[in-house]
């Protein structure tokens, strides 16, 4: 895990080859009276003392932090600290022609107000050596969730853009490499009046801002977990340490079909609900891991919690890392009660394979047709036919009783007739030679 950690803005701390230019050129006022560094990148802001560290763990629960000796923390090299990046996302690049620089990571500098790219061999050692411009062009602080799509063979970026008197919105940007020319970037999620309405019933507030976000590819569309803030004051004169504004920060479930057009679900409700008072998540789920982990039929998603609402003083603030999990593909389902229901897919084509359903029916059962395109039932899949599916289960083979799947003309539609039962997905095992 590389994560970042925060120091107090007046914290005085000295951290050799990070907070200073590397050669004494420069000109005028700013860390050690130089006002740009040796590749001439100006020092465009002050640096409250972001640092990204490192951590190990066997089960994603238990973690240790190394004392990895990289850098010295006034004079001490007892630490699990890498390097100064706001919000990093971190890779593996395995396609990578120079093994010095198979880590790759993406984040926002404080000091040079911008979005670098760093490089290392093994995740632990880092240069910023090829790093003299800027791969996104962003002046604010926040988090740069970057991440792989294989179908598409592009990185693509969501991040919190604060422009002026905009609102905190999320934009976009994309790139065939990762250290190659990047788009926009361009805006695909603003709050809305929806959002505001919601806003004022539950929690009172002003108005609502959107400040993070993770989109990942995942089952033929994209998810993502989007930090909402419900503002409810605005903070004329703002501490040291704290924010203009304050308000809880939830965290929804948002999904697109290209992870450029994104959509709510129509609650608007925490897919990872804030703790009650007193918890370290009660504050806020201010920000989420880029994707979650998939294990044993698990499914994980790290994030941040905080004790205090956004307006908090920093020096008050107690931020924890925790994580929340799911069954396989447990963020959503389709319901059905007593009455039961059917759900109904659009004709599709599908390859050779087994069809499985991930469905509780442990009060009711489920079932499943093959329709022809214009929706009639294609012979030998009716419900009827089809055995009937009881029980909690995550890859139920789903069989009928003189056929299968790689009889149905294609292409075609699937029809799950259900009653008392929860549908999480479906899924094609493909058949194997």
């Amino acid at each position: 895990m590389w994560y970042m950690a925060s120091m107090d803005a007046n914290h005085g701390h000295r951290i050799l080859g990070l907070y200073v230019p590397r050669t004494g050129a420069g000109e005028s006022t700013r860390y050690d009276g130089h006002r740009r560094d040796n590749d001439g990148r100006y020092f465009a802001g002050s640096d409250i003392g972001d640092l990204l560290g490192y951590a190990e763990s066997d089960d994603g629960l238990h973690w240790t932090k190394p004392d990895l000796g990289v850098l010295a923390f006034d004079d001490s090299p007892n630490n699990n600290i890498v390097w100064d990046l706001h919000g990093a996302s971190v890779f593996i690049d395995n396609q990578a022609q120079d093994p010095e620089k198979r880590y790759k990571a993406i984040g926002f500098f404080r000091r040079y107000r911008n979005v670098f790219l760093i490089t290392s061999p093994d995740g632990i050692h880092w240069s910023d050596a090829d790093s003299t411009h800027p791969v996104i062009e962003r002046a604010n602080e926040g988090p740069t969730n970057v991440v792989y799509d294989e179908k598409t063979e592009r990185d693509f970026a969501c991040m919190l853009v604060n422009r002026g008197n905009e609102r905190c919105h999320i934009e976009y940007s994309e790139s065939k490499s990762l250290n190659g020319k990047w788009t926009g970037p361009t805006t695909i999620l603003e709050p809305n009046r929806e959002d505001d309405t919601i806003g004022q019933t539950r929690h009172g507030a002003i108005r609502t801002e959107y400040y993070n976000m993770s989109g990942f590819p995942y089952g033929g569309i994209y998810i993502g977990i989007l930090s909402v803030l419900y503002v409810t004051a605005d903070i004329a004169k703002p501490l040291m340490g704290q924010a203009g504004v304050d308000g809880p920060i939830d965290a929804q479930l948002v999904y697109s079909r290209d992870g450029v057009t994104w959509h709510h679900f129509e609650d608007r409700s925490p897919v990872i609900p804030r703790g009650d008072v007193g918890s370290f998540d009660s504050g806020m789920i201010i920000f989420t891991v880029k994707e979650p982990l998939v294990k044993d039929n698990r499914m994980h998603w790290h994030y941040t919690g905080s004790t205090e609402t956004h307006g908090g003083l920093l020096k008050d603030k107690v931020m924890s890392i925790g994580r929340a999990s799911w069954r396989l593909d447990g963020f959503v389902s389709l319901d059905a009660d007593a009455n039961g229901g059917t759900v109904e897919t659009v004709p599709l084509r599908i390859p050779d394979g087994r069809l499985e359903v991930n469905v509780d029916a442990t009060q009711g059962s489920l079932a499943v047709e093959v329709l022809f395109p214009d929706g009639r039932i294609q012979p030998g899949f009716s419900a009827k036919t089809c055995s009937p599916i009881c029980g909690d289960h995550l890859h139920h083979p789903v069989n009928w009783t003189q056929t299968n799947l790689t009889q149905a003309q294609q292409p075609l539609r699937l029809r799950f007739p259900l009653r008392q039962a929860k549908l999480y997905s479906f899924r094609i095992v493909e058949s194997r030679l």
